[in-house]
Order: structure tokens, then sequence, then C-alpha cells
């Protein structure tokens, strides 16, 4: 049998790593994963934005009212 699996694409893998940062609440795991990212796309700056935000993404879908 065949493994007909497929790699994330790059985005699919900057994407996962930033949200899963931004999910952290342990500024440790969150650090750890931003410099994971910054390593990823070979800038810091902008791992931090991205993580900034998909943080910021993740708490406006947290708190949005369902609609009625």
């Amino acid at each position: 049998m065949t493994n007909t699996t497929q790699a994330p694409t790059l985005d699919d893998l900057v994407q996962l790593i930033a949200t899963r940062a931004a999910a952290h609440w342990n500024s440790d795991a969150k650090s750890a994963l931003t410099r994971l990212l910054a390593d990823v796309l070979g800038d810091y700056d902008a791992a931090y934005q991205l993580v900034e935000e998909t943080g910021r993404k993740l708490l406006a879908a947290e708190y949005e009212e369902d609609p009625q």
C-alpha cells in the first residue's frame, strides 16, 4: 500500500506554529514556538507579529457572539 499523505505546505506549517504559539498562555512555550516560527520564516519580527495577529484573531473568534 502506498502512503498518499502529503506534507503540509510551508504556509500550512507557518499557520500551525503561529496558532499553537498564540494559543499558549505559558510564556516559555509561546516564546519557544515563536523562535521556531522565526527559524522557519527567517525573521523574528515577522514571526512575532504573526503570532500576535493570530492571537487577536483567536480571541475575537472566541468572544464573538453567536448569531441568532
